[in-house]
């Protein structure tokens, strides 16, 4: 018995089972597509709300305190009363951003020793350390501001007796300290044009074995009469506060 085949209907329906296969790739393609978009878009909420949250912890140094002022400015006023000054301003400035904790070595006209300064900083462990000092000396004529950073030649020294991983670590935080520095120069440049003493390294007994990006600022020289007057201002004192603030902020 011989069966008549419908050779149309045949191509038909092979032509539906094609167009419907496509139709289900399509379908598939755009699930995946779709699914992958999702994915990514919950991926970096993630990231952002990390980045939102992250806090960045700040140790601020006002130099001096109690019976130690530092140099002398006037009859009233020490060192360590435009340090503190500075540091409880740049405090200020620096908690107004949610992503930035400010803490002070000390927070009101008191004695704090450098060992104690340094034990408290080790302890907390903060992302970066500022150090306020003013300066004096070298005659009437010396002015601008100077910052130091911790020095490479330690870390020089101790090469034949750190491990790798460690020697990376402080490598990093010396260049972060350099770059911090450079940071700061230019934002104080704008308060005292042409009257930067320039970054440089130094032996400085509070920065000396602390594994964090760490500085020591010397804001002006009280033996020149044009910078004395800056420094006793309250106004001059909070511009150099926002100008330390600015620079640590855009260091992150």
């Amino acid at each position: 018995m011989n069966l008549a085949v419908d050779k149309m209907s045949i191509f038909a329906v092979s032509k539906r089972k094609i167009k419907t296969g496509g139709m289900m790739f399509n379908k598939t393609k755009k699930m995946f597509v779709t699914g992958f978009m999702v994915l990514l878009f919950i991926f970096s909420s993630v990231l952002v709300a990390e980045a939102v949250e992250k806090k960045y912890l700040i140790v601020i140094d006002p130099a001096h305190g109690g019976e130690e002022s530092g140099v002398k400015i006037n009859d009233k006023l020490g060192e360590k009363d435009v340090t503190l000054a500075i540091a409880l301003t740049l405090q200020k400035e620096l908690t107004q951003n949610k992503n930035f904790e400010a803490v002070l070595t000390r927070d009101s006209d008191k004695a704090v020793s450098l060992e104690d300064r340094k034990k408290d900083i080790i302890k907390i462990k903060p992302d970066i350390m500022i150090s306020i000092h003013v300066n004096a000396g070298f005659g009437k004529s010396a002015a601008g501001f100077e910052i130091y950073y911790p020095g490479f030649k330690n870390l020089e020294k101790q090469k034949k007796q750190t491990k790798s991983s460690t020697k990376d670590v402080k490598n990093k935080y010396l260049n972060d300290s350099v770059r911090l520095a450079q940071i700061i120069q230019k934002n104080l440049d704008t308060l005292f044009p042409r009257k930067s003493r320039g970054i440089r390294e130094a032996n400085q007994t509070l920065l000396e074995g602390l594994s964090v990006p760490s500085l020591v600022v010397e804001i002006g020289f009280t033996t020149n009469p044009e910078e004395k007057k800056k420094l006793v201002s309250p106004n001059t004192q909070s511009d150099i506060a926002k100008a330390l603030a600015k620079s640590i902020i855009s260091f992150f």
